[in-house]
């Protein structure tokens, strides 16, 4: 579409405009962390008092899922490897289904609130940092330190009230963002036609690949398992999702907001795809990583913004910002969501008599340590050859999925023992991370990696040699295939160990079955608990809605009892409607003479399962 790609940067009015945005937020964080300083309540600091309205909330559930991973790493996928990427698209709606009918309920009977997130906020980092390196004279490490010194300062100060309404103010960033973008590039490169033209040129109309071999990088169905089994994590176990479904009032508003996240997530992922493809389009005849003008594949989507937004001011200023929006969002409920797992589950256990303010000042400065802790793992991302997506699924899926697995089998599987689930957990763990370190150290097939060829015929007298070149691999030389007049090839006569080929979008996958396989064998061997011995509060059956036969609803409770009405101090009262189904929850506590300091809405919660 275009002959040489103009090397260029941000102008005054894109810089004035992205500084501006990140003011913006940092103003909303000052806000309501200046509101917040006469409630100094850690229930405050950490749910909102549990008062946060659903809509803001769903909003922040979605850009903290998007992040900036998706705006600039979903595109480059699209660019390398073509339409078939489209079924990310789905991988928000099943895991959001589940977690409204299986796990809200539970977490709200239990006021439950754990795990971490750390590596995942120094990747989604990283991300930003490149966008930067691309288009400003900003180097990579400094636009790390830049992003996570603001999302740990405004974080810190204002807690999740501060996370929930910045994410809602960056959610509109980001969507304008990316629309203004996908609007102007369709423009420049001819319209909807032009770009399905060249995706068909270029091979990448594939979006209906069902090829089944599970080396084979990407396809319709290793997308759609690995993409669902991870985001069942994010939404199922993952700190800062949960922490988030229990600063609303009821089971009804968690509902309400988890599904309603569905249209932001949804809607920004497809801009995300047609911004790939758009990309795609505009630099179909002259791939600018292959003649130098980036240094990595993720840096494609802001260096063609600088360029398609030249004749107006600001524009690239603003997609940048986009970018970044998603990444402060992702980092600041991070890094709120850490520190309320450290004081919970390490330093409460300890002190539990450990005054409201000590446990709010502890807070901060366990935020504060965890933000220079996203700095250095997002530090240690540089030095990946792996493109954005490709790194967050090796990362999570060698870890998360053994964690799913634990879920699955403390909460259906009522024989299980807590000797089976370790022994699950780590053998799951350690089958995945014995194949993902084995594909990094000792590579993988590049005929499976199914990079699409580039073209360089348009580039005019750009100069650029095989070392401009990006590996898709580190022991891959032809995974990106450039064309000129002809085709590149080479022959291989490198053997690849099967294991270390398999996709990593099936390793989180691969880490749950294994987990709960391996914890059902060694609790039977070990001795499988009484399920009717077994707490009901902690038991999710796989069907208990009243819609279904007695009979049927019974033999999916495994001999568990139902669930009590009552418990102590805390009685839980059940709201049901015509079907049976929990739609609110509410937890009073009585007045006894021994009761605790704290109210229903400030106790802080400290719940193990």
């Amino acid at each position: 579409m275009i002959e040489t790609a103009q090397k260029g940067g941000l102008g005054a009015l894109d810089l004035v405009l992205f500084s501006a945005s990140l003011l913006l937020t940092f103003l909303v964080g000052g806000y309501y962390a200046y509101k917040a300083r006469r409630d100094d309540s850690v229930a405050n600091y950490y749910f909102g008092n549990r008062k946060i309205p659903p809509i803001p909330l769903a909003l922040s559930m979605a850009v903290s899922y998007i992040s900036g991973l998706t705006m600039i790493g979903l595109p480059t996928e699209t660019y390398m490897f073509g339409m078939v990427n489209m079924w990310y698209t789905v991988g928000s709606i099943i895991p959001s289904i589940i977690v409204c009918v299986y796990l809200i309920p539970l977490y709200y009977r239990l006021q439950l609130s754990t795990i971490y997130e750390i590596l995942f906020m120094g990747t989604t980092v990283y991300v930003p940092a490149l966008a930067l390196g691309a288009v400003t004279p900003i180097s990579i490490h400094l636009a790390i330190i830049l992003t996570s010194v603001i999302c740990t300062i405004y974080t810190v100060c204002g807690g999740l009230k501060t996370v929930v309404w910045t994410d809602t103010l960056q959610s509109g960033i980001m969507f304008f963002g990316a629309l203004a973008f996908m609007i102007k590039a369709t423009l420049v490169v001819g319209g909807f036609d032009e770009i399905a033209a060249a995706l068909e040129r270029g091979g990448r109309n594939n979006i209906f690949d069902f090829n089944l071999d599970p080396k084979a990088r990407q396809a319709a169905v290793s997308i759609f398992i690995g993409m669902n089994n991870a985001v069942l994590y994010v939404m199922a176990c993952s700190q800062p999702n949960v922490q988030r479904l229990m600063s609303c009032k009821s089971i009804k508003d968690a509902r309400v907001a988890t599904m309603v996240s569905c249209i932001p997530k949804v809607l920004i992922t497809l801009l995300s795809f047609g911004c790939g493809a758009v990309a795609y389009a505009y630099y179909e005849h002259c791939d600018p990583l292959s003649s130098g003008q980036i240094s990595k594949p993720d840096q494609l989507l802001p260096f063609m913004a600088v360029d398609i937004f030249n004749s107006i001011p600001g524009l690239a200023g603003l997609f940048v910002a986009a970018l970044y929006s998603g990444t402060l969002s992702t980092v600041s409920s991070g890094i709120n969501s850490a520190s309320a797992m450290i004081l919970e589950d390490f330093i409460l256990p300890i002190k539990p008599s450990l005054s409201e303010k000590s446990q709010l000042f502890v807070s901060k400065i366990t935020g504060l340590v965890f933000g220079v802790l996203v700095i250095v793992v997002a530090y240690l991302c540089t030095f990946s050859s792996n493109t954005i997506v490709a790194l967050l699924f090796i990362v999570r899926g060698t870890i998360c999925g053994s964690i799913l697995g634990a879920y699955v089998l403390g909460m259906i599987f009522p024989w299980c023992t807590n000797l089976g689930v370790l022994v699950g957990q780590f053998i799951g763990a350690a089958f995945t991370c014995w194949i993902a370190v084995g594909g990094l150290v000792y590579g993988r097939d590049p005929a499976t990696d199914g990079v699409l060829p580039v073209l360089t015929d348009g580039c005019g007298n750009t100069n650029f040699t095989n070392q401009n070149i990006w590996n898709a691999t580190q022991h891959s030389t032809t995974s990106y295939i450039v064309q000129s007049t002809t085709t590149t090839s080479v022959e291989h006569e490198t053997e690849y160990f099967g294991l270390y080929g398999i996709t990593f979008l099936y390793y989180s996958s691969i880490g749950s079955i294994i987990t709960i396989i391996v914890g059902l064998l060694v609790s039977v061997i070990t001795g499988a608990n009484d399920p009717r011995k077994s707490n009901p509060d902690v038991f999710v059956p796989i069907l208990d809605n009243k819609c279904f036969p007695e009979s049927l609803r019974h033999f999916f409770r495994f001999g568990v009892p139902p669930p009590k009405t009552g418990c102590g101090k805390d009685e839980v009262n059940y709201e049901t409607d015509d079907v049976g189904e929990e739609v609110g929850i509410k937890l009073q506590q009585t007045n006894h003479p021994e009761s605790n300091h704290f109210s229903d809405e400030t106790k802080p919660l400290n719940v193990d399962i």
